[in-house]
């Protein structure tokens, strides 16, 4: 759990001050590697200034909720749009009177949009495919490339706590708020249970 800072400012200044940090803390991690450009650090400190304020990680995960709602509505307008279509068939027979036919027009179109609208976001939102945000394996797998990108591909990928990943990963994590031990990232990074 995060804590907050008082001094957290969320302007141009902090992040700035998160970019030279970054640096720094990239330089103290390891001697083997290039440290990465300021454009991966920035990076770096864009996803900090993201990933420091919790709120969102309080609110139970609802995408579950979300496509199991989404595919009941889809089950449902169905028919309606069965329905809609005879009526339009049969219009099309004879001469239509009234705006009704218009109004089916209208309607027959918007339930095919948010068919196609829903059937095309419905995956893009299963827990499967992206978890919900962990700031710390976040963290670790934006570092990490902006390893790769200075060291031509080449990326410190060690979860041991004294590899450069989880030096790295002690200071910026406490920047944001995420008080950790070196040996609790590792377990995180590894995929062991998280314990506080």
């Amino acid at each position: 759990m995060a804590t907050t800072d008082p001094q957290f400012g969320s302007g141009p200044e902090e992040f700035e001050r998160l970019v030279q940090q970054a640096d720094g803390w990239f330089r103290q991690a390891t001697r083997r590697f290039k440290v990465p450009s300021n454009r991966g650090c920035r990076t770096v400190a864009f996803y900090m200034m993201a990933l420091r304020h919790p709120a969102a990680d309080k609110t139970p995960d609802s995408r579950k909720q979300a496509i199991r709602y989404g595919k009941l509505f889809l089950r449902h307008i169905a028919p309606e749009r069965w329905q809609i279509e005879q009526w339009l068939s049969v219009a099309s027979r004879v001469e239509p009177f009234g705006v009704w036919f218009e109004e089916y027009q209208e309607m027959a179109f918007q339930i095919d949009e948010i068919r196609k609208h829903m059937e095309a976001l419905l995956p893009r939102l299963s827990p499967k495919r992206d978890a919900k945000p962990d700031p710390i394996r976040k963290l670790a797998g934006v570092a990490q490339q902006a390893w790769a990108e200075a060291n031509g591909g080449r990326a410190l990928r060690s979860p041991n706590p004294d590899a450069p990943l989880c030096r790295f990963l002690v200071p910026a994590l406490e920047a944001i708020g995420f008080k950790r031990s070196s040996a609790a990232i590792s377990d995180i990074l590894r995929g062991r249970r998280r314990k506080r």
